[in-house]
C-alpha cells in the first residue's frame, strides 16, 4: 500500500495566532481641511503690507510686507518714477502714483494711480486721462478716491471714487474752473472728496 501526503485543505487548517498589531488612527480628510482653513484664516487676519518707502529722487519705491521682506514696486513701460505712496489702513493694499515724462515740462507727471492688492495683483486708475495729483484709500480700504486736473492755469478739478477689485465707478465730482462755482462746489463736496484733499 502506498501512502501519499496531500496538502491539507486550507479551510481545515488550524488558525495561526494573531500577532499584535499597531492601530493607526487616520485623521479624516475633513479634519485636515479644517486645519488648513484655520491656518489660512489666521494668516489672512495679518496685514500684508507694512510700509512703502520712496527713494529721495522718487525713482524707486520699496514695499515692505508683513514678514519684513522688501521688494521693489513694479514699474510700467515708460514710467520714470513714483509718488505719494501709502499703505491702506487694513494693510491689505499699497498704492502710489506712477510718474511719466512729459513733453512740455521739465519734470515727470503722475498719470496713473496704481494699487497692489493682498494677492499682489495690480489695479490701475487713470480716470479722464489727465494728471492724478492727490488720492486716498476710502474707509474699509476696498476703494480709492483721486483728484485729476490740468497742469497750469485752471481751478478745474475732477474727482473719482472707484472700487479697487473691479474698478467700478462709485462716485464722481468736479470743482469747476469758474471761481464762484468752484467755491460753491467745494462747500457741497461729499465726504469722500474731502478724503482726497487731506
Amino acid at each position: 500500500m502506498t501512502l501519499t501526503h496531500e496538502p491539507a485543505n486550507p479551510s481545515f487548517e488550524r488558525p495561526r495566532p494573531r500577532q499584535p498589531t499597531q492601530v493607526r488612527r487616520r485623521v479624516p480628510v475633513n479634519a485636515w481641511l479644517v486645519a488648513v482653513v484655520l491656518v489660512l484664516a489666521s494668516r489672512a487676519a495679518v496685514a500684508d503690507y507694512r510700509a512703502a518707502t520712496l527713494s529721495a529722487d522718487g525713482a524707486h519705491l520699496v514695499i515692505t510686507d508683513a514678514n519684513g521682506s522688501d521688494f521693489p514696486a513694479p514699474r510700467f513701460g515708460e514710467q520714470v518714477g513714483f509718488g505719494k505712496p501709502r499703505v491702506s489702513p487694513d494693510g491689505k493694499s499699497v498704492g502710489w502714483l506712477a510718474l511719466y515724462p512729459n513733453c512740455c515740462t521739465s519734470y515727470p507727471i503722475p498719470l496713473r494711480l496704481v494699487i497692489l492688492d493682498h494677492e499682489r495683483r495690480l489695479h490701475t486708475f487713470d480716470g479722464i486721462k489727465i494728471a492724478v495729483f492727490k488720492w486716498c484709500f476710502l474707509p474699509k480700504s476696498s476703494a480709492v478716491a483721486y483728484m485729476q486736473t490740468v497742469l497750469h492755469g485752471s481751478n478745474f478739478e475732477h474727482f473719482e471714487a472707484r472700487a479697487i477689485s473691479n474698478g467700478r465707478l462709485l462716485g464722481e465730482y468736479e470743482y469747476p474752473d469758474d471761481e464762484t462755482e468752484n467755491a460753491t462746489a467745494r462747500q457741497r463736496a461729499p465726504r469722500w472728496v474731502r478724503c482726497v484733499e487731506q
